[in-house]
């Protein structure tokens, strides 16, 4: 059976036309033959019978090199056959990965556009790699924003002014350290925050004792942040045409969302503590606000120390 011939004898089976995953998994179960090959089967077979009908008119020495050239045709059949094979089966997989990765971004862009215009109420099509797309976009775009307003802030405050003079007079090189390096920082520095915030809200909820899992917390907070998100990505243009005060204010908008997705997701979890509901809240939020605190003062005081190392040589 051929490829066509077994392409309506699905159709009539199935009252459908199978796609390219189901005619690869019939190629490989032997259910029908490629047209190309068969021809090149074809092609061996005439060869192997004309050299049959020469070999009866030969000597038994001459018989057996045609027994040997028949058996190295087979093989050489069967090789190109399972090469055709698994040339055809790679090429189906790597297009249905680019037609599902395709689908994803387009299912992604989608749900992001319902979820934008309410952000509470779920929408339908969530996809668990969703969240990791939304706060890697936050932090991309995040660190892209503060590393071009943090270089535009030290070009008109440092070097535009007077401090340059005194540090070619004391001896100290002053350049502007704000680059990829610091964006790369930055980088490592936002995701960190991400993640402190996550895991201090789920040690809060922890408090109130209730049974939301982590992986429960980031599906919150991934609804909550796309408002966040967008103006994050606005911040960033903004940055990107140096219109910097403008992008301070987008920037520091977002973060104000982001602060009251923290707060929202935990006055509103149930208190399961034998506590007054207002106590068990503030206790979570303490507990919450002290963990950022610790992490936050220390990831800027490593970060300060590189910058303020990097920007001053002696």
């Amino acid at each position: 059976m051929n490829k066509t011939d077994w392409i309506e004898y699905f159709e009539a089976i199935h009252s459908r036309t199978p796609n390219e995953e189901e005619i690869a998994k019939a190629l490989a179960a032997g259910e029908f033959s490629d047209e190309e090959l068969a021809e090149a089967a074809e092609v061996v077979e005439e060869t192997i019978s004309e050299k049959g009908v020469e070999s009866e008119e030969t000597v038994t020495p001459v018989k057996n090199s045609d027994e040997e050239s028949v058996a190295s045709a087979t093989e050489t059949k069967t090789a190109a056959f399972k090469e055709k094979e698994k040339e055809v089966i790679e090429k189906l997989k790597d297009n249905q990965v680019i037609a599902d990765g395709v689908q994803v971004a387009s299912n992604y862009f989608a749900w992001v556009l319902d979820t934008l215009k309410r952000p509470m109420s779920k929408a339908s099509g969530f996809n668990s790699i969703y969240s990791y797309l939304t706060l890697g976009i936050i932090v991309l775009f995040a660190s892209l924003s503060s590393t071009l307003n943090l270089h535009a802030f030290y070009e008109k405050t440092v070097l535009n002014s007077n401090f340059p003079e005194f540090g070619d007079y004391a001896g100290i090189s002053s350049t502007n350290p704000v680059g990829f390096g610091t964006f790369i920082a930055l980088l490592f520095a936002a995701a960190l925050f991400i993640l402190t915030l996550v895991f201090a809200t789920w040690v809060a909820l922890k408090v109130l004792k209730s049974p939301l899992t982590f992986s429960n917390v980031v599906d919150k907070y991934t609804s909550l942040f796309i408002p966040a998100a967008f103006l994050v990505v606005v911040a960033s243009i903004l940055s990107l045409i140096r219109l910097n005060m403008l992008s301070y204010i987008v920037f520091i908008l977002a973060l104000s969302i982001i602060s009251i997705a923290l707060y929202y997701i935990i006055l509103t979890a149930k208190n399961n503590l034998k506590l007054d509901d207002f106590y068990a809240k503030l206790l979570a939020l303490m507990t919450c606000g002290a963990i950022i605190f610790v992490i936050t003062f220390i990831l800027v005081l490593i970060f300060t120390t590189i910058t303020f190392k990097s920007a001053f040589t002696m």
